[in-house]
């Protein structure tokens, strides 16, 4: 702000103490409406169905894993050093997990008040179980991991706002999706399927190799289909 010459001292004490208020009551309007444009973006994405995130998601994942070979998974490429050159596909998809994982603690998390958060999270456990139903295991664990992971699981207040309905849901995939005796239930869910189509999870299994075999059959399964 310029000043005239040979203004009071007062003056210049008066006009600096008003740009002071003005500036900060300026940076509080903004804060103000940041928040709001923020909480709007959040309630953008509930207005996105769990059917319509689960179709998307899934329709992202088809053409990175169908371009997974099938020397990526008996080598077990992915856990070596060179795994950008041995197996670049299969880290592809393993970087497709990551990003879904961490959009869905992110938005959780970004939500502004307890209430939007645990409708985030309500909405989060129903597109998982639609990825379930489209059997993009995929997805879905990737889903179920953000929702494990200790960010969000230590939110107890927006826990206990879920409907009976959701945290039964929720723990029903859990149970699938159980790492017990090196995913024993998800393993026995895929061969259930015989041959309808899924997107098996491909994750850091500690199994034998006969496992790695098991994924083979099923990832030449969704091929012939």
């Amino acid at each position: 702000m310029d000043l005239l010459n040979g203004q009071a001292s007062s003056v210049n004490v008066a006009a600096t103490a008003s740009e002071k208020s003005s500036s900060s009551e300026s940076l509080s309007d903004k804060g103000s409406e940041l928040k709001k444009s923020f909480d709007a973006v959040v309630f953008d994405i509930l207005k996105v169905t769990p059917e319509e995130y689960a179709g998307q998601i899934t329709l992202m994942d088809v053409p990175v894993f169908k371009a997974i070979q099938p020397d990526e998974l008996s080598s077990c490429g992915w856990n070596k050093k060179e795994k950008y050159s041995s197996a670049p596909n299969a880290v592809a998809f393993t970087r497709r997990f990551n990003h879904v994982s961490f959009w869905v603690v992110r938005e959780i998390l970004h939500a502004q008040t307890l209430k939007i958060r645990a409708e985030v999270l309500s909405h989060y456990i129903k597109t998982a179980k639609k990825l379930y139903e489209l059997n993009n295991l995929h997805a879905l664990m990737a889903v179920v991991s953000g929702l494990q992971s200790a960010p969000i699981f230590r939110l107890t207040k927006t826990w206990a706002l879920l409907s009976r309905k959701d945290k039964t849901t929720f723990e029903k995939l859990e149970y699938v999706m159980s790492k017990e005796d090196n995913y024993k239930r998800l393993r026995d869910y895929i061969s259930s399927l015989k041959m309808t189509p899924c997107i098996p999870y491909l994750g850091e299994l500690t199994s034998p190799c006969v496992h790695y075999a098991w994924l083979i059959s099923i990832y030449i399964k969704f091929k012939a289909v």
